[in-house]
């Protein structure tokens, strides 16, 4: 029967401690400069945050796996997109979402036969232009 080994026969290694710091620092820096980015909770929706400075990068996501989507990419780019074109369509779906509410009550509640019927064309409308700023903003991420 071989008898096992019970020290250790690996040398310590000696590492040169004050080149460890100077590679963390410059790493340090560089994810500090880059910014860390986190989605919170808001009322209609989520935000993106950068968690450093606190400020807001984009608002009222609708879709709580857009904004997973778009921190994961904001944490592995190296520089920061431009997202004026995202906000444009959350703010365009949110603007036919409150439509499609305004005109469904229109149509329940009216008894004017030309108001329901042009309530009905125009919920038909928002309803199609919504579903087409949900797949924008899909698409985006």
């Amino acid at each position: 029967m071989k008898t096992l080994a019970t020290k250790h026969i690996r040398k310590k290694r000696n590492f040169n401690k004050k080149k460890l710091a100077k590679q963390l620092e410059v790493l340090s820096n560089k994810v500090a400069k880059r910014g860390v980015y986190v989605v919170v909770d808001s009322e209609p929706g989520y935000k993106v945050l950068n968690y450093a400075s606190k400020s807001l990068v984009i608002d009222n996501i609708p879709f709580k796996s857009v904004a997973n989507k778009l921190t994961k990419d904001l944490n592995t780019s190296k520089e920061e997109p431009s997202l004026k074109g995202l906000q444009h369509h959350i703010d365009k779906y949110y603007k036919y979402k409150n439509d499609i509410l305004f005109y469904t009550n229109t149509v329940r509640t009216s008894e004017d036969k030309i108001k329901v019927f042009s309530a009905g064309v125009r919920l038909e409308e928002a309803i199609h232009m919504r579903n087409y700023f949900k797949d924008q903003i899909n698409f985006y991420c």
